[in-house]
């Protein structure tokens, strides 16, 4: 092919990033407002949502469209229904999280941090599209470096420490996935792991070296999921990021990594054919992520680093489904990481909500705000429930899957570690109760702290916001139909 002709390809091909394109013009548009007019940060925070929703109305129509997989950029990327889908629900996290951001944090910095949240978003778009394994790679670490540098946005020593620990983890587990990378490509002799050549030179690849390269490509994404062993970064950076940026690095980056290790992991087990038994080895990282996240969840009294260890047992209960290596298993998979995300982003609207109003940032410092705050503190204990895993939350359904693929995976299998984990995961959502139950049980059940004016109630943003999240877990477990209908309708192969 000559260069006209591929350059021709390429242009033809645009057509199918053009979300992304939006999200390109947007960074643009931000960087030269600031620059020439040095605008309001409402006005950025406005120009933001629009891009978004932009961005977001795209994404309908080309999900609408899609209905089977388009390969672009000479199978660089795949753009697929399951593809768009993840990219709608970072385009709603991502329009959250902007909307929540208080114009105190992004005071003379607005421009910078906007800049960096809507780059996140562009490299998880660009990851849940990858089939080439230059292209993960590059995407992955396009959503690092600039996590790496939002992290410092509180300004202060503390911030600045996390940032750091979180690159040098974050660089660790880039080189040990970039070796893997490259062992594999001296084992296929090609980077596209969707195609058949790569499928096939796997099946006739020697156990030792599969076995290496397949582990240490696992790194990029146990590290974005913050599952063990590379979850170690997750409390600091939780606990010293603004609020925000927190409920952004829980939901966005870590969706984006759930949903590129569901291709890899289709790819790697090889249709059933690989040597490795791939649902033993995602059982025990599932229990071991799970245990360390939960146990150390019960010792935590600052919030942030309490939702922190949440989110890394969270991660487990993700990768529990990938245990169970079904296409019924990657729906419930999607369907539980739906829910998480909105249960999870809804509580750190409020967290932020009580930080801005109280300046509170302890768990015991919780105590007696349902007197003050009864709509809040009301809304703050359904979400936690969700999270849980209890009814009437969706939270309860997405769990109640998740276990339904383990058992149905060992039914058929008959390996006894999915028995184990189903075991583990039942025993470890009872030991939840007592961390997530913690702070409904200071709001409602301690006495009330005689430096708040009682019956204060305060009408705002995160009311209407905590309360569509609310209606969404409650709607989810009373007709989950509606999200699973629409999930039931991607096709997961690519």
């Amino acid at each position: 092919m000559s260069l006209y002709q591929k350059l021709l390809t390429i242009s033809g091909d645009l057509v199918e990033i053009l979300p992304e394109f939006v999200l390109v013009a947007l960074m643009l548009m931000i960087l030269l407002t600031d620059l020439f007019f040095a605008p309001k940060e409402r006005f950025i925070q406005i120009l933001v949502l629009v891009g978004l929703l932009l961005e977001f109305y795209l994404l309908v129509n080309q999900f609408l469209l899609a209905d089977s997989p388009t390969y672009a950029f000479f199978r660089m990327i795949t753009v697929d229904s399951q593809s768009v889908f993840w990219k709608m629900i970072f385009a709603l996290l991502t329009s959250i999280v902007v909307i929540i951001s208080p114009l105190r944090l992004v005071r003379h910095k607005g421009a910078e941090y906007y800049l960096l949240i809507v780059g996140i978003l562009l490299g998880a778009n660009f990851l849940v599209m990858s089939s080439n394994l230059l292209m993960l790679y590059f995407s992955l670490e396009v959503i690092s470096i600039t996590s790496y540098i939002i992290t410092t946005f509180s300004f202060n020593r503390s911030s600045a420490e996390a940032s750091i620990k979180y690159l040098l983890f974050g660089a660790v587990a880039s080189a040990i996935m970039l070796y893997g990378i490259s062992l594999l490509y001296a084992l296929t002799g090609t980077l596209d792991f969707g195609s058949q050549a790569f499928i096939d030179a796997l099946l006739s690849a020697k156990l030792l070296p599969l076995i290496v390269s397949s582990v240490l490509l696992m790194a990029g994404f146990l590290f974005k999921i913050a599952a063990v062993p590379f979850h170690v970064w997750a409390p600091d950076v939780y606990t010293s990021a603004p609020t925000p940026v927190v409920s952004f690095f829980s939901t966005v980056p870590k969706l984006a990594g759930v949903a590129i290790f569901m291709k890899i992991i289709l790819t790697l087990n090889l249709f059933g054919q690989s040597p490795i038994n791939w649902s033993t080895m995602m059982a025990i990282v599932a229990m071991l992520t799970i245990m360390i996240g939960n146990f150390s969840a019960l010792w935590q009294s600052n919030i942030k680093r309490l939702l922190a260890y949440s989110s890394i047992a969270q991660g487990g209960f993700l990768l529990a489904g990938f245990a169970a290596l079904s296409q019924s298993a990657y729906a419930n998979i999607l369907f539980y990481a739906c829910v998480y995300a909105i249960a999870n982003i809804g509580v750190f609207v409020i967290i932020q909500y009580f930080e801005r109003k109280e300046q509170i940032f302890e768990v015991g410092e919780y105590t007696g705000l349902i007197k003050k705050y009864p709509f809040m503190c009301l809304l703050l204990t359904i979400l936690l429930i969700s999270l849980t895993g209890l009814p009437p939350t969706a939270g309860f359904t997405a769990k109640l899957l998740i276990f339904t693929s383990i058992w149905e995976s060992f039914d058929y299998t008959n390996n006894q570690w999915l028995f184990y984990l189903l075991i583990f995961g039942l025993i470890n959502t009872v030991i939840s109760l007592f961390y997530y139950l913690k702070v409904p049980y200071y709001m409602i059940f301690k006495p009330f702290r005689s430096d708040l004016r009682p019956n204060q109630i305060l009408f705002g943003l995160e009311n209407y916001l905590g309360g569509l999240l609310v209606l969404a877990v409650l709607l989810f477990f009373f007709n989950p139909n509606w999200l699973m209908g629409l999930i039931n309708s991607i096709n997961f192969a690519f």
